[in-house]
Protein backbone atom coordinates (compact mmCIF):
# COMPACT_ATOMS: atom_id res chain seq x y z
CA UNK A 1 0.00 0.00 0.00
CA UNK A 2 2.95 2.20 0.86
CA UNK A 3 4.06 1.43 -2.78
CA UNK A 4 0.80 2.61 -4.20
CA UNK A 5 0.80 5.83 -2.49
CA UNK A 6 4.37 6.47 -2.92
CA UNK A 7 3.60 5.68 -6.88
CA UNK A 8 0.71 8.61 -6.58
CA UNK A 9 2.78 11.25 -4.92
CA UNK A 10 5.66 11.18 -7.72
CA UNK A 11 3.26 10.93 -10.42
CA UNK A 12 1.54 14.37 -8.58
CA UNK A 13 4.81 15.54 -8.31
CA UNK A 14 5.87 14.93 -12.19
CA UNK A 15 2.62 16.32 -12.93
CA UNK A 16 3.01 19.94 -10.80
CA UNK A 17 6.32 20.33 -12.45
CA UNK A 18 5.11 19.86 -15.80
CA UNK A 19 2.25 21.88 -15.61
CA UNK A 20 3.32 24.61 -13.18
CA UNK A 21 4.88 27.00 -16.09
CA UNK A 22 2.38 26.41 -18.35
CA UNK A 23 -0.81 25.82 -16.38
CA UNK A 24 -1.27 29.16 -14.44
CA UNK A 25 -0.80 31.26 -17.24
CA UNK A 26 -3.22 34.32 -17.89
CA UNK A 27 -5.95 33.92 -20.23
CA UNK A 28 -5.76 37.11 -22.06
CA UNK A 29 -1.34 37.28 -22.13
CA UNK A 30 0.34 37.89 -25.32
CA UNK A 31 -0.20 39.82 -27.87
CA UNK A 32 -4.21 40.40 -29.01
CA UNK A 33 -4.91 39.34 -32.65
CA UNK A 34 -5.98 41.59 -34.87
CA UNK A 35 -9.54 41.62 -35.84
CA UNK A 36 -10.71 41.96 -39.86
CA UNK A 37 -12.86 45.08 -41.04
CA UNK A 38 -16.64 44.08 -41.78
CA UNK A 39 -17.41 44.86 -45.03
CA UNK A 40 -20.48 47.50 -45.58
CA UNK A 41 -23.58 46.05 -46.83
CA UNK A 42 -26.26 47.86 -48.28
CA UNK A 43 -29.35 47.84 -45.91
CA UNK A 44 -32.65 46.17 -47.20
CA UNK A 45 -35.19 48.66 -48.92
CA UNK A 46 -38.41 49.10 -47.12
CA UNK A 47 -41.32 47.79 -48.91
CA UNK A 48 -44.23 49.81 -48.29
CA UNK A 49 -46.92 47.59 -46.46
CA UNK A 50 -49.87 46.37 -48.32
CA UNK A 51 -52.51 47.75 -46.38
CA UNK A 52 -51.04 50.95 -46.13
CA UNK A 53 -51.40 51.56 -49.90
CA UNK A 54 -54.26 53.94 -51.00
CA UNK A 55 -56.29 52.47 -53.04
CA UNK A 56 -56.62 54.52 -56.81
CA UNK A 57 -59.46 54.75 -58.83
CA UNK A 58 -59.94 55.38 -62.11
CA UNK A 59 -62.43 58.36 -62.55
CA UNK A 60 -62.51 58.78 -66.20
CA UNK A 61 -64.75 56.51 -68.65
CA UNK A 62 -66.09 56.97 -72.04
CA UNK A 63 -69.49 55.87 -72.10
CA UNK A 64 -71.48 56.95 -74.48
CA UNK A 65 -75.83 55.94 -73.34
CA UNK A 66 -77.85 58.36 -75.75
CA UNK A 67 -76.12 57.72 -79.15
CA UNK A 68 -78.57 58.54 -82.04
CA UNK A 69 -79.23 54.90 -83.12
CA UNK A 70 -82.87 53.88 -82.59
CA UNK A 71 -82.95 51.15 -80.02
CA UNK A 72 -82.84 47.16 -80.92
CA UNK A 73 -85.48 44.74 -80.85
CA UNK A 74 -84.93 43.43 -77.20
CA UNK A 75 -83.96 39.92 -76.21
CA UNK A 76 -84.25 40.48 -72.41
CA UNK A 77 -83.76 36.04 -71.70
CA UNK A 78 -80.82 35.86 -73.93
CA UNK A 79 -79.63 38.85 -72.31
CA UNK A 80 -80.35 37.62 -68.05
CA UNK A 81 -79.06 34.41 -69.47
CA UNK A 82 -75.42 36.10 -70.21
CA UNK A 83 -76.10 38.31 -67.07
CA UNK A 84 -76.41 35.56 -64.71
CA UNK A 85 -73.35 33.67 -66.55
CA UNK A 86 -71.31 37.02 -66.26
CA UNK A 87 -72.77 37.20 -62.08
CA UNK A 88 -71.37 33.48 -61.82
CA UNK A 89 -67.94 34.78 -63.04
CA UNK A 90 -67.88 37.47 -60.98
CA UNK A 91 -67.94 35.77 -58.02
CA UNK A 92 -65.23 33.47 -59.22
CA UNK A 93 -63.35 36.20 -59.76
CA UNK A 94 -64.33 37.34 -55.71
CA UNK A 95 -62.21 33.89 -54.58
CA UNK A 96 -59.39 34.94 -56.85
CA UNK A 97 -56.15 37.04 -56.57
CA UNK A 98 -53.67 38.80 -58.96
CA UNK A 99 -53.79 37.90 -62.85
CA UNK A 100 -56.57 35.47 -62.59
CA UNK A 101 -59.08 37.45 -60.94
CA UNK A 102 -58.71 40.77 -63.43
CA UNK A 103 -58.40 37.84 -66.41
CA UNK A 104 -62.35 36.89 -65.03
CA UNK A 105 -63.66 39.97 -64.42
CA UNK A 106 -62.29 41.24 -67.69
CA UNK A 107 -64.50 38.08 -69.10
CA UNK A 108 -67.68 38.97 -67.05
CA UNK A 109 -67.62 42.33 -68.57
CA UNK A 110 -67.38 40.93 -72.18
CA UNK A 111 -69.94 39.20 -71.41
CA UNK A 112 -72.35 41.83 -69.71
CA UNK A 113 -71.66 43.86 -73.12
CA UNK A 114 -73.05 40.96 -75.10
CA UNK A 115 -75.78 41.20 -72.66
CA UNK A 116 -76.48 44.66 -72.58
CA UNK A 117 -76.41 44.13 -77.18
CA UNK A 118 -79.34 41.86 -76.84
CA UNK A 119 -81.37 44.30 -74.45
CA UNK A 120 -79.77 47.62 -74.00
CA UNK A 121 -82.55 48.33 -71.02
CA UNK A 122 -81.25 45.72 -68.86
CA UNK A 123 -81.18 46.42 -65.47
CA UNK A 124 -79.27 43.27 -64.21
CA UNK A 125 -76.81 43.46 -66.59
CA UNK A 126 -76.36 47.06 -66.01
CA UNK A 127 -76.13 46.75 -62.49
CA UNK A 128 -73.49 43.54 -62.72
CA UNK A 129 -71.42 45.71 -64.87
CA UNK A 130 -71.00 48.66 -62.29
CA UNK A 131 -70.07 45.67 -59.80
CA UNK A 132 -67.40 44.54 -62.05
CA UNK A 133 -65.88 47.91 -62.94
CA UNK A 134 -65.94 48.63 -59.27
CA UNK A 135 -63.79 45.31 -59.40
CA UNK A 136 -61.48 46.64 -61.71
CA UNK A 137 -61.34 50.33 -60.03
CA UNK A 138 -63.01 52.08 -62.67
CA UNK A 139 -64.68 53.90 -60.48
CA UNK A 140 -66.16 56.51 -62.93
CA UNK A 141 -67.20 53.64 -65.14
CA UNK A 142 -69.23 52.28 -62.10
CA UNK A 143 -71.06 55.50 -61.28
CA UNK A 144 -72.15 56.16 -64.57
CA UNK A 145 -73.62 52.79 -64.97
CA UNK A 146 -75.19 53.24 -61.60
CA UNK A 147 -76.31 56.96 -62.79
CA UNK A 148 -77.73 54.89 -66.17
CA UNK A 149 -80.02 52.68 -63.31
CA UNK A 150 -82.04 55.65 -62.25
CA UNK A 151 -82.29 56.89 -65.80
CA UNK A 152 -84.00 53.45 -66.30
CA UNK A 153 -86.09 53.91 -63.67
CA UNK A 154 -87.97 56.50 -65.92
CA UNK A 155 -88.50 53.81 -68.68
CA UNK A 156 -92.14 52.23 -67.54
CA UNK A 157 -91.62 48.95 -69.27
CA UNK A 158 -87.96 48.39 -67.13
CA UNK A 159 -88.97 50.88 -64.22
CA UNK A 160 -89.23 47.92 -61.55
CA UNK A 161 -86.75 45.86 -62.72
CA UNK A 162 -84.24 49.22 -62.81
CA UNK A 163 -85.80 50.11 -58.90
CA UNK A 164 -84.81 46.52 -57.83
CA UNK A 165 -81.04 46.86 -58.94
CA UNK A 166 -80.83 50.35 -57.60
CA UNK A 167 -81.93 48.96 -54.50
CA UNK A 168 -79.34 46.31 -54.69
CA UNK A 169 -76.57 49.00 -55.26
CA UNK A 170 -77.41 50.92 -52.30
CA UNK A 171 -76.85 47.66 -50.20
CA UNK A 172 -74.15 46.16 -52.07
CA UNK A 173 -70.64 46.65 -49.90
CA UNK A 174 -68.82 46.59 -53.31
CA UNK A 175 -69.83 50.36 -53.41
CA UNK A 176 -68.82 51.15 -49.78
CA UNK A 177 -65.47 52.76 -50.71
CA UNK A 178 -67.53 55.85 -52.90
CA UNK A 179 -71.00 55.42 -51.14
CA UNK A 180 -71.72 58.41 -51.13
CA UNK A 181 -71.60 59.03 -55.12
CA UNK A 182 -72.94 55.71 -55.40
CA UNK A 183 -76.12 56.33 -53.40
CA UNK A 184 -76.62 59.81 -55.67
CA UNK A 185 -75.70 58.21 -58.56
CA UNK A 186 -78.93 55.95 -58.04
CA UNK A 187 -80.99 58.75 -56.69
CA UNK A 188 -80.97 58.09 -52.64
Amino acid sequence: MTTRLGVFAVAALLLSLWAGPTGCAQPYSGKPDRLKRMKKKKRPEKKPDEASKEVVWDDQCRVNFMDDKPPKRRRARSANSLAKQAGGIIDQAMEQEGEQRIRLIIDAINKLKSALMKDQFSAEATYKMAVAYTLVRKKGCALQLLQRLQDLQKMPEVAREAELAAQRATRDPIFDPFRKEADAAVGL
